[in-house]
């Protein structure tokens, strides 16, 4: 792995089945998720590990579940992938990405309750 792939897309989606379908996404193409990061109910952030071959096959599952990849992002994928085989020109047989998501709704902020310490 040479340098992280960085995606970001929009949606209008509802965050809960998006976050879920990403995660369903590239564990059924062979990659794992390492993590992610929430921003409120207002943008997530996935780290994820995928295979060069499945890179084409990710953007195109992702736009079908709703989440549009931005043209940067998706010149980038097909940059990244291999033109045949399993690797990429730059010799890489897997690709490390973070793809930020931006969920677009009417939605009031997510407020979280902090429970007060006692002392």
């Amino acid at each position: 792995m040479k340098h992280l792939l960085m995606l970001s897309a929009v949606t209008r989606t509802n965050r809960h089945a998006a976050m879920r379908g990403i995660d369903d996404i590239v564990v059924s193409l062979g990659g794992w998720i390492e993590g992610h990061t929430l921003f409120s109910n207002i943008a997530a952030t996935f780290r994820f590990v995928l295979p060069a071959s499945a890179l084409a096959s990710f953007a195109g599952r992702v736009d079908a579940l709703g989440v549009h990849i931005d043209q940067a992002g998706l010149a980038a994928l097909a940059a990244r992938s291999p033109a045949g085989g399993e690797e990429n020109e730059a010799g890489e047989a897997e690709v490390a990405g973070a793809l930020s998501v931006t969920f677009v709704h009417d939605e009031p902020d997510l407020r979280r309750e902090i429970p007060a310490i006692p002392g």
